[in-house]
């Protein structure tokens, strides 16, 4: 799995081929729609401080020293297409860390997915979590804009339609 690192100057990131993740706020929860193609299922998300795991010289993410919260095995089908309310381990049938129970929501969130793509599969971006656009408690997550960041040197705002359009599949990026 590729570490996404930050610095004061902002986000690095290993290549311009990267998956990316629309995030948006939506009452008090952070939601995060990560396209997906047909075939492709999230099995897991791990989201975890990504200042702090980049400046620990020896990272090792199975410690989960950084974790603010990880999850297996999606109850729901929402989730499993992509759909995930940051935190909300009711829909998920395992919880490895509870939200916020290592350490409080960082602003430099890294999220690591993994996926059965017709295997398994892992993929990740970093968000930062005051830049996420704030809707209202009940707002449809289908039809708010998300802030996207498709290219290392930009970001804007889109619809998960547009997000879907801009991605192309998870499996296509490197784990």
């Amino acid at each position: 799995m590729s570490l996404l690192l930050t610095s004061g100057c902002g986000l690095f990131l290993p290549s311009h081929d990267y998956y990316a993740v629309g995030f948006a706020e939506i009452g008090d929860q952070l939601h995060i729609y990560a396209p997906l193609c047909d075939g492709e299922r999230v099995v897991g998300v791990e989201a975890y401080d990504n200042l702090l795991a980049g400046q620990e010289p020896d990272y090792d993410p199975a410690l989960m020293q950084f974790t603010y919260w990880k999850v297996q095995d999606p109850t729901h089908e929402s989730v499993a297409n992509g759909w995930i309310v940051l935190g909300d381990s009711s829909q998920f049938r395992s919880t490895e860390v509870v939200a916020g129970s290592n350490i409080e929501l960082p602003e430099l969130l890294g999220i690591t997915l993994q996926l059965d793509v017709g295997g398994q599969h892992a993929v990740g971006d970093v968000v930062s979590v005051s830049e996420a656009p704030r809707y209202p408690a009940g707002a449809d997550p289908g039809s708010v804009r998300y802030v996207y960041r498709p290219e290392r040197d930009g970001e804007d705002m889109r619809s998960p339609g547009e997000i879907r359009d801009d991605s192309g599949c998870a499996s296509g990026y490197p784990a």
